[in-house]
């Protein structure tokens, strides 16, 4: 009996083992982590004017150091084509900036363009090289700030772990191939889900010229998006916010509203 026994567990453990091994051929492999460039990469597709297909309504709410308040109201619709960012953006108020529309036209493999109409002059103007690095209409964001570009081709390490509002973060610093604008960019990703939560730009000096908070994250055409922003400006003293107040899911906006043409108005 003694023996039979022990052959009945021997063969008990090999049907367990080979039932263990048929589960485990039967699940799916664990997914590759992010590379640090991929964890960047997700978190700025969530930022302005990466919406897939969306008209939007925005207050832009300028701070000084002194206290003075101002606020732009503006309009927004932005849409993906064959895989590249387009926006546009109108300002409808005050009286002294309405009518003043930017377009934003990513360009794959090649340097995105910036496009500026002057309602005043009645002329579009083109933002490039030295002019990026310009506020854009008078806020803590310059133009460049609004496109992400250089990010594409950093070289981006993984530099520690941070816990933000709860929840622990990666923190990535990129450097951009070619620094037109900030030596450095640090970004805090959400390490559940990959959402942006901050980021630092630092100066040829290496020192923190500004700080750009993520307050609110929505689903916009499907995908999370950034709603709500807070850039502070470490020079100056003042800070820009940037709120997304009224989000209508688009997916028929036609590709001549993203044109030059259609900056001028109507």
């Amino acid at each position: 009996r003694h023996a039979g026994g022990g052959r009945a567990a021997v063969s008990a453990r090999r049907a367990t083992v080979a039932l263990a091994a048929v589960l485990a051929a039967a699940a799916p492999a664990h997914a590759k982590p992010p590379t640090p460039a991929e964890l960047v990469q997700r978190a700025v597709d969530q930022m302005l004017f990466r919406a897939r297909g969306a008209e939007m309504t925005m207050r832009l709410t300028l701070r000084g150091k002194g206290g003075d308040v101002r606020t732009r109201q503006l309009y927004s619709k932005s849409r993906m084509i064959d895989g590249q960012s387009r926006a546009l953006v109108r300002f409808l108020a005050p009286s002294e900036v309405a009518g003043t529309a930017f377009l934003f036209l990513e360009r794959k493999g090649g340097a995105d363009e910036q496009h500026m109409y002057l309602p005043a002059l009645k002329i579009v103007r083109r933002i490039a090289g030295e002019q990026k690095r310009a506020s854009f209409m008078g806020s803590d964001f310059t133009y460049a700030d609004l496109q992400w570009s250089d990010l594409g081709g950093a070289a981006c390490a993984r530099a520690g772990q941070e816990k933000i509002g709860g929840h622990p973060c990666v923190i990535v610093d990129c450097t951009p191939p070619r620094r037109d604008v900030y030596a450095r960019l640090r970004a805090f990703v959400r390490a559940a889900d990959g959402a942006p939560v901050r980021f630092e730009f630092y100066d040829a000096r290496a020192e923190l010229a500004k700080t750009l908070f993520v307050k609110e994250l929505k689903p916009v055409a499907g995908a999370p998006m950034a709603t709500a922003l807070r850039m502070l400006n470490h020079r100056t003293g003042g800070s820009t916010e940037l709120v997304i107040e009224r989000v209508t899911v688009r997916d028929d906006l036609p590709a001549s509203d993203f044109t030059v043409e259609a900056l001028r108005p109507r």
